[in-house]
């Protein structure tokens, strides 16, 4: 019976194992850590290349929105005849994208490949263009022209083995154009 009780006493070789265990710990929160910190760098990526095509929609609608600027609003219209009709550029926003992230097209996605591995892939993408409002007296400098997108991103797991689900998020951004310089008819006194 002391022989057992020797060997049931004798902790020769627990702090191995303890330090073993602990290293695999902080590996797999090291591992985590990374991994949410490259998904939202991807996803902040995407995001900016995404805001940058938006705003290039929106300077592309300079030269409509210009002849509205004479009038004290930003709205892209011509006179047609005897009425007012919108004018709007749309832009391409996806080759703008796949020119910025490198993206190649397939199958109705637009993806990234870090080598034979998919990086991430974009897909879905919806603008709306929001003109502003043709000057009348209830124009406020809230309204102004606007261009909208939304977009699905799609990154794989790296971390997880292939047992975790990709993170499928939609990103939206918005550009609006602002005249440089704003003339408001209500701040302006005449004596």
């Amino acid at each position: 019976m002391t022989a057992a009780l020797k060997r049931i006493r004798n902790r020769r070789g627990e702090g191995n194992l303890l330090a073993i265990v602990l290293v695999l710990v902080i590996m797999l929160i090291a591992s985590a850590v990374w991994e949410y910190s490259r998904l939202m760098i991807v996803a902040t990526g995407v995001r900016d290349a995404l805001q940058s095509s938006i705003i290039s929609v929106s300077t592309t609608n300079y030269d409509e929105v210009y002849n509205g600027l004479r009038e004290g609003y930003s709205g892209g219209y011509t006179l047609d005849g005897e009425r007012w009709d919108e004018t709007l550029d749309t832009g391409d926003i996806y080759y703008q994208l796949d020119s910025t992230l490198g993206l190649s097209a397939s199958r109705g996605r637009h993806e990234k490949y870090a080598g034979e591995v998919l990086e991430y892939a974009v897909w879905g993408l919806n603008v709306e263009i929001i003109n502003a409002p043709f000057a009348g007296s209830s124009y406020s400098a809230d309204d102004q022209f606007l261009a909208e997108a939304e977009i699905e991103l799609e990154v794989p797991l790296s971390f997880g083995w292939d047992f975790l689900p990709p993170m499928r998020i939609t990103l939206h951004v918005e550009a609006g154009y602002t005249p440089k310089f704003y003339f408001s008819r209500k701040k302006c006194n005449t004596y």
